[in-house]
């Protein structure tokens, strides 16, 4: 699921710098106000989520069935889809509000406009669309994990910290049949969700992943340390790498199974 939410994400900033008309140069977050912010941001949800919704649906199957909840204590993924729900979350509110900012939105409206875009997108894709989807079912733990996730990146920004979450990946995605969209456990086990913590130089965390060996799915944690595309960038240009902070994702790492 954590595919799909990031995709969607990636599609609406694509869309919305066109449609707004807001150029991306070097010093984002002094572009000139935009006088139809709300009209743009109604015509981007509304082409780009029709064309995500027609890619999802032939990924993943078309909402034409019966209304109905998924079993998800029988799910045989150990929580990891609950967790990438979160992150999610986290990370498409913290997102947005970078899109609102980059938009002359105040740092306050930008995090609230930044949670609603994400709690409208993350809603919508549990109900209808996994809601009547019959390969899916709509998941009450992924509807509180997404405003959980929401939530956290909100408190986050209020009370900013050395801690962190990430993702990684254990094989190259192009291994894969789907290179961005996983949809079965050989994807969804190709990654691993951190918990980081930052100290001074680098970040050490505990990362937490699954496999499917065995017919039943086996958990996975790690010990890792490493650094971020994020803090590459900064000793490049602190400047560039400030402003697109937000967008940071990935745990560059070296990690030892436990």
């Amino acid at each position: 699921m954590i595919q799909r939410t990031h995709s969607i994400l990636i599609l609406f900033l694509l869309g919305s710098q066109a449609l707004i008309g807001a150029e991306l140069p070097l010093d984002t977050l002094r572009a000139q106000p935009q006088p139809h912010l709300y009209r743009n941001l109604a015509i981007g949800n509304v082409v780009f989520g029709t064309g995500a919704y027609l890619y999802f649906s032939e990924t993943w199957g078309t909402p034409n069935g019966k209304f109905h909840i998924k079993n998800e204590l029988h799910d045989n993924v150990a929580l990891t889809d609950e967790i990438s729900h979160f992150y999610a979350g986290y990370k498409m509110t913290d997102g947005f509000a970078w899109l609102f900012r980059v938009l002359k939105v105040g740092p306050k409206k930008a995090n609230r406009l930044g949670a609603l875009q994400t709690v409208l997108i993350l809603t919508l894709i549990e109900f209808p669309m996994d809601a009547y989807n019959p390969s899916q079912g709509m998941g009450l733990t992924d509807l509180v994990a997404n405003y959980s996730g929401v939530g956290w990146g909100l408190l986050k920004k209020e009370y900013p910290n050395n801690f962190d979450m990430k993702f990684c990946v254990k094989q190259p995605p192009w291994k894969f049949k789907h290179k961005l969209l996983a949809s079965d456990n050989a994807e969804f086990d190709n990654f691993i969700w951190w918990g980081v913590w930052k100290p001074k130089y680098v970040w050490t965390g505990i990362g937490y992943s699954t496999n499917h060996d065995q017919p039943d799915v086996e958990p996975e944690v790690y010990l890792g340390v490493g650094t971020t595309l994020y803090d590459l960038l900064h000793l490049i240009s602190p400047k560039v790498a400030a402003e697109v902070r937000s967008l940071d994702t990935y745990f560059i790492s070296l990690r030892l199974r436990l």
